[in-house]
């Protein structure tokens, strides 16, 4: 009698509780309880420099939580806040993209075309419109609008190294 008890009292408190008792991975599709997976690592490890010559206040790029995610991805970052800081990295022959705000694209882009690493340009624009996008994806094909995610950056990056490592350069 008493297992009886002991049962139907686990009974009706699972079912007056509203949680219903789940095998292995079923408590992952239950509603509020979804988990988000993303890559937490890079796929390519890239040789990264970003590029922080702008105004402070209104640089995309000048966050530290993206420069941490990034390291943590594995990709080896490097900050340059001046064009002579950027031709000691880019002769260093080691750069394999660079992140750089699309409004200071225009200062730096002969030096990244005669780069001898010929790194690939990631511009990140702050709120652009949908057309002002595009038009500049077509130029660059890795273009990023801020604010992103963190996976937005990451899949951009590792695209860019793909594409590096198709066409034959070297990491």
């Amino acid at each position: 009698m008493r297992r009886f008890g002991t049962g139907a009292a686990f009974v009706a408190t699972t079912l007056l509780s509203g949680t219903v008792a789940l095998a292995c991975g079923d408590k992952l599709l239950a509603v509020g309880r979804g988990v988000r997976f993303q890559r937490v690592y890079a796929a390519h490890e890239a040789n990264l420099v970003i590029y922080l010559a702008g105004a402070p206040g209104r640089a995309a790029l000048n966050d530290a939580r993206l420069r941490n995610m990034l390291t943590r991805a594995g990709h080896k970052l490097q900050i340059v806040a001046s064009g002579s800081q950027l031709e000691e990295a880019l002769k260093s022959g080691k750069v394999d993209v660079v992140l750089v705000d699309f409004e200071d694209l225009a200062g730096i882009a002969g030096d990244l075309q005669s780069a001898p690493s010929k790194p690939v340009i990631v511009p990140v624009l702050f709120k652009p419109s949908k057309s002002e996008l595009a038009r500049v994806q077509k130029e660059y094909k890795f273009a990023l609008k801020a604010p992103a995610d963190d996976f937005e950056y990451l899949t951009a990056i590792d695209e860019a190294m793909r594409l590096r490592l198709k066409n034959g350069a070297k990491s």
